[in-house]
């Protein structure tokens, strides 16, 4: 009982030792963090050392792995950045089970000292270093503990007839190793507790290194059902994750089999020649799982990439929520890159525009959401782009004032779409409960007109343009009209659900006008427009950028 209870003891500590550090590591990475990791990944090695440092700091693939999907949907990473990282992960995966195997209990019990004492009297604003700290000392903590209690356990009666009735299956062994990763979440700590049984005797060589074989498998297994939603660019930062991984069982597994078979000494051999303890043993077969493919790929990133282009090509939203003009990080002067933001939220608009063509009938609720998502995706990146503009101090009062203004048309966009998600819902049940009304079909033509001349506003800012704008958008203006005589001609066929659901479209649709308005004041006090100026050179300035990266 005494020996079970300091294994799960152990155990727990170790799993919450992850999630502790995950926590605090997550708090730390802030815009500016992902940023700096993005630009660090400009080449190879750059990439492969990033890919090790994140391995280290999540001690989770799959985490790392959703981690750089995030980078690549908010345009920070291509898949040619990624794709070395992801080769990283896998070096930075065998290193850590490696360095598992040594005994630093007098620096783990220093390090959890430390810094417990800094996290709980130092400063407030470091506490998510500390904590991390801690999470990394608990980490190893756990896994001495788990060490001390598999050392009695082979004396126990029913792990010896355990051990017996599973010696000579080692499908079992892989089988084992695949399904406690997927239940685990990181075949690294599955991993970790083999090495405890090996040191300990309880499990003979060729059955750990297969095991380890099984949970490199089973973090593939456990991608694949994490990215089943998933498509586009994200869809192939999974899918190289798990070519690693077949790539390296497609090879290393007939070995084994081979080794057992006809005695040709491979791969059981060479680790008992580079060491004696059957834990190290282990682990250097799990360095060798995530090592073997790394030169063949790094020397294949662009054809693997196009593969994976072809097969998982980008979508539509993806498209459109890629920055196609500010290429981050950003090194032009502040005045080009204000320049650049407005051809950007040009862009902007026009994606919202998608969603008025979503709430035509042909359509659907799935089209509005894409298109508005990838909205939001590029509106994350500009607001970015513009939180940093406003903080430099070099920048005039002119060119504040111009940041200012542009943060206010941002801060409507962003407005605008919210009431768009919100119409969009209204509308699709006004037409599926009330099809003989023509207030949605009108409401969203009209909305659409009046938005497309917003558009022209936006790119030439012509004052004919802004007075057409004005007129349609003020309080007795046209747009409004239009509405209140939808609104007249459609209530007399209504019940009370889907006349409440009548007024709150015409108080969005209202809401959508007065926006309008408010967007076109915004850019009329920018004053003119060099959109045009700057289109063509900054689009084939981009484009050479994305070429070199």
């Amino acid at each position: 009982m005494q020996t079970a209870a300091t294994m799960f003891a152990g155990l727990g500590l170790f799993f919450f030792a992850m999630h502790f550090l995950c926590v605090n590591l997550k708090r730390l990475a802030d815009q500016k963090l992902k940023r700096r990791i993005a630009r660090l990944t400009s080449t190879a090695p750059a990439g492969l050392s990033v890919g090790m440092l994140m391995i280290v700091l999540t001690q989770s693939g799959t985490a790392a792995v959703f981690l750089l999907v995030g980078l690549v949907r908010a345009g920070m990473m291509t898949l040619r950045q990624v794709q070395p990282v992801i080769l990283g992960l896998n070096l930075g995966a065998g290193l850590i089970v490696l360095f598992l195997t040594l005994d630093i209990r007098v620096a783990v019990l220093v390090l959890i000292g430390v810094s417990g004492i800094l996290y709980a009297f130092g400063s407030r604003h470091k506490e998510h270093v500390t904590g991390a700290a801690i999470g990394v000392g608990l980490l190893f903590l756990g896994f001495q503990i788990m060490r001390d209690g598999a050392a009695q356990i082979e004396t126990q009666a029913w792990f010896v007839h355990f051990v017996e009735a599973t010696a000579g299956a080692p499908l079992l062994a892989f089988l084992a190793g695949m399904v406690l990763t997927i239940l685990a979440q990181s075949s690294i700590a599955v991993s970790a507790v083999m090495i405890v049984f090996l040191q300990s005797g309880l499990f003979e060589l060729r059955d750990g290194i297969l095991f380890v074989f099984g949970a490199n498998i089973g973090s593939s297994v456990l991608m694949l059902l994490l990215s089943v939603n998933l498509s586009g660019a994200q869809r192939q930062v999974a899918l190289y994750k798990l070519g690693f991984n077949a790539i390296a069982a497609i090879v290393l597994l007939p070995l084994i089999y081979i080794e057992a078979a006809f005695g040709v000494p491979l791969i059981v051999a060479l680790v008992s020649h580079l060491s004696a303890d059957p834990g190290t043993q282990v682990a250097l077969a799990y360095v060798l799982f995530n090592a073997l493919p790394v030169p063949a790929l790094l020397l294949l990133l662009g054809p693997t990439a196009a593969c994976l282009k072809r097969i998982s090509p980008e979508t539509r939203a993806e498209l459109g929520a890629t920055p196609k003009h500010l290429v981050l990080p950003c090194s032009e002067p502040p005045s080009v890159v204000q320049r650049l933001v407005e051809l950007e939220m040009v862009r902007l608009l026009r994606l919202n525009s998608e969603a008025f063509e979503s709430m035509r009938s042909s359509r659907g609720a799935k089209h509005l959401h894409a298109s508005l998502e990838a909205a939001a995706v590029l509106h994350k990146t500009i607001d970015e782009t513009l939180r940093d503009m406003a903080s430099d101090r070099s920048l005039s009062a002119e060119e504040h004032g111009r940041v200012d203004l542009l943060g206010r048309v941002l801060y409507l966009t962003k407005a605008m779409r919210e009431a768009r998600l919100d119409l969009g819902a209204d509308v699709f049940h006004l037409r599926k409960s009330c099809p003989e009304l023509w207030f949605a079909d009108s409401a969203v033509e009209g909305l659409d007109a009046v938005f497309n001349v917003q558009i022209s506003l936006a790119h030439d800012r012509h004052s004919d343009t802004l007075e057409v704008l004005t007129r349609l958008t003020s309080t007795k203006g046209n747009g409004i009209n239009a509405i209140k005589v939808a609104y007249l001609q459609d209530e007399h066929f209504l019940d009370g659900e889907a006349r409440g659901r009548l007024l709150s479209a015409i108080s969005l649709c209202e809401r959508l006008i007065w926006l309008f308005g408010e967007t076109s004041r915004a850019y009329g006090r920018l004053g003119q427009s060099q959109v045009e100026v700057l289109s063509s050179a900054f689009e084939r300035q981009a484009d050479a950028a994305r070429l070199r990266a």
